[in-house]
């Protein structure tokens, strides 16, 4: 750790998730030790730590969006006293209610989907409403009001609803090359702005790009050899048209002239 970030961790205290991590990390050890001395001396009954309760003399500050620990020494009168109690769960629950960090292909983080939009003051706001990936923030515009969510994001609704849009832009996931008794190649694309029951209008090079499927936010589209790699207009009707070159991890975006943000 560099001597800088060094002192200013002793000098802030300790981020209260690194305090707790720790916490637990010490009861973990223990609960190793103890189930060890059970395997090892063939103990029929033993002890567990079930719940621990601490009261913690602290200061308490803000840095950045984080929480900061600083105990307090002897003689201070100012520190807030913290009650915490630990109890044991199960792994199951844990894996209930963890946050699922399913990772994204690099090309389709948030950021890049926002083509720099976005902030990182941004993405933390985003991230504390439980947003991480583009598809969250894609299922948001479709089940929650632009306004909604600006609020609790604490984000200007004009810059959320140019996330929201570039969110909603297709983008290739896949390029399936022709393979023997399956002629021509297929485009795979994930399209948060498709509609149910409608299959959108798709050109490149001048010429109509056959679409194969359309339905759950998925395309696969069947393009010419001399359409690979060139930008295609896919028109999802109603003036939404965007713009996305046929090629493996390339990101869309919305038609300045259909409204939406190039």
């Amino acid at each position: 750790m560099p001597e800088s970030v060094q002192g200013f961790v002793q000098e802030a205290g300790v981020p209260f998730d690194v305090f707790i991590q720790s916490l637990t990390e010490q009861l973990d050890k223990a609960q190793a030790a103890m189930a060890l001395k059970a395997r090892v001396a063939k103990l029929p009954l033993t002890f567990a730590v079930k719940d621990v309760s601490l009261d913690l003399r602290a200061f308490v500050q803000m840095v950045d969006d984080d929480v900061f620990l600083r105990p307090s020494n002897p003689g201070d009168t100012e520190a807030s006293t913290i009650k915490l109690t630990l109890t044991t769960i199960t792994r199951t629950m844990v894996e209930e209610n963890a946050i699922d960090f399913k990772a994204e292909a690099p090309q389709f983080t948030l950021r890049e989907a926002l083509h720099g939009q976005l902030s990182d003051e941004d993405q933390r706001r985003l991230e504390r409403i439980g947003v991480r990936t583009v598809e969250q923030l894609s299922e948001l515009r479709q089940t929650a009001g632009t306004d909604v969510v600006a609020r609790l994001a604490r984000m200007p609704v004009n810059r959320l609803q140019q996330a929201l849009l570039a969110a909603a832009a297709p983008r290739v996931t896949q390029v399936e090359q022709a393979e023997a008794g399956r002629p021509g190649t297929r485009v795979h694309l994930q399209a948060p702005g498709l509609r149910a029951g409608r299959i959108p209008f798709v050109r490149a090079a001048g010429a109509d790009v056959p679409v194969i499927e359309a339905h759950d936010g998925r395309l696969v589209l069947a393009p010419h050899a001399m359409q690979l790699g060139l930008e295609a207009e896919i028109d999802f009707g109603d003036g939404e048209v965007a713009h996305v070159p046929l090629e493996a991890g390339r990101l869309g975006r919305w038609a300045a002239s259909a409204g939406r943000a190039a």
